[in-house]
């Protein structure tokens, strides 16, 4: 039902952990999602509260993002080599392995019934590892970039 009222993070919020989340949203507008139908104007303020409450995500996962990367530029200061190159290292490593694991599944044959292992596996490494390497040292998508100044223009 929100799903289709383009309330897709609440839809998701709800469908992840229900009981939380219409605690959450009912405390936070007044609306009570248990009822099974909700009119124009609680729509309309539901979508301001999912605005509302994306603005924050946002916020937090750029603070985070902040935070990693300042806690770098002190690692950077240090004496101690090791721990200036840390990042480096960590990253060389999960690179080298993700390539060696594309090569591998790539051009080993797979025994039979560990397909899926193979694949949940590789899901991992792109979309997770490699995606976040890239991300750390080469910056975030223009999208990633757009929400930023919105946040930062509130």
């Amino acid at each position: 039902m929100l799903a289709g009222k383009g309330l897709d993070l609440l839809s998701n919020a709800i469908e992840g952990g229900a009981d939380k989340a219409i605690e959450l949203v009912s405390e936070k507008t007044g609306i009570d999602l248990t009822k099974g139908s909700v009119s124009k104007e609680e729509i309309v303020e539901l979508q301001k509260f999912q605005r509302e409450y994306e603005s924050e995500l946002l916020k937090y996962h750029t603070e985070n993002t902040k935070s990693a990367r300042d806690m770098q530029k002190a690692a950077l200061e240090q004496d101690d080599v090791f721990s200036k190159r840390f990042v480096y290292y960590f990253a060389s490593l999960w690179s080298i392995a993700s390539i060696v694991f594309i090569f591998g599944i790539t051009f080993i044959t797979i025994p039979e019934g560990n397909e899926r292992f193979a694949d949940t596996i590789l899901g991992f490494l792109l979309g997770t590892i490699v995606a976040t390497i890239i991300n750390f040292f080469y910056g975030s998508s223009k999208g990633s970039q757009d929400k930023n100044v919105l946040i930062n223009s509130k």
